[in-house]
């Protein structure tokens, strides 16, 4: 009967919390407007700790970051990495949360119920990419939240997830920020994501690994133009995933 109890007790305390969760989540989304945030607050990252925490747990994935020694303390910066996964943000959001990653995405990831509007108090920006003039106004508000030091900031340099793990075309004038901003781009790898739904609710959660690279520091992007910084990134990624250069491929 104490056993009983006690499980009982503990179990109605993990739906209790849940539940104040849930409620100070969706009113707080309620105080979130469409404008363009370069502050981070520290109420929303709590929300989105919580949240991608609790992601991984509920679907058993495991996250281990190999190299995160290799990260700036002292400094925000640009993470860049591939993207095989819709999770691939919010395992950077839970396991990196120090360094305070805001990501740049499609205006569609801001229309997801509740958690649309939090990364938006995140620093999160969104990009239209078939408006030049627009897209450019977003890699401003990027750099001046680095210059701020408000938080980092990521983005996918192929601009969209891959369907079988094979990098695609890369986006280099994105690599324009760091230029603004004057800060360090860390390279990544990420691997795995792609196996948390495929995986749920099956025994055996996905295991997944952020590789850290390394890091371009501030005398090579003053250095070297965006384009430059792209096509390095882009070797970095394909040598870890082993992956030839379509055109190196064609010269053998």
């Amino acid at each position: 009967m104490f056993i009983l109890r006690l499980v009982l007790d503990i179990l109605y305390t993990f739906l209790g919390l849940v539940g104040l969760w849930a409620v100070v989540s969706i009113i707080y989304s309620f105080t979130v407007t469409e404008k363009v945030y370069k502050k981070s607050s520290w109420l929303a990252r709590i929300i989105a700790v919580v949240t991608t925490w609790g992601s991984m747990f509920f679907t058993r994935s495991k996250v281990t970051v190999l190299g995160k020694e290799k990260i700036p303390t002292d400094t925000r910066f640009v993470y860049v990495a591939n993207h095989v996964s819709r999770f691939d943000p919010m395992v950077v959001m839970y396991k990196l949360a120090r360094s305070r990653v805001a990501f740049i995405s499609k205006p569609s990831n801001f229309k997801i119920p509740f958690f649309g509007k939090i990364i938006r108090k995140l620093c999160f920006l969104e990009i239209n990419r078939e408006d030049p003039r627009e897209a450019m106004g977003t890699l401003k508000d990027a750099a001046d939240i680095l210059k701020f030091q408000e938080a980092s900031i990521g983005f996918y340099p192929e601009g969209t997830r891959s369907k079988d793990g094979k990098l695609g075309p890369f986006h280099n004038f994105m690599f324009r920020i760091p230029v603004m901003a004057q800060v360090p781009v860390v390279v990544a790898v990420t691997t795995g994501t792609d196996e948390v739904a495929k995986r749920f609710p099956f025994p055996g959660g996905a295991q997944i690994t952020i590789k850290i690279l390394g890091v371009l520091d501030v005398d090579y992007i003053n250095s070297h133009r965006p384009v430059e910084i792209g096509q390095r990134v882009e070797a970095m990624m394909r040598e870890e995933l082993g992956q030839v250069i379509e055109a190196e491929a064609k010269a053998e």
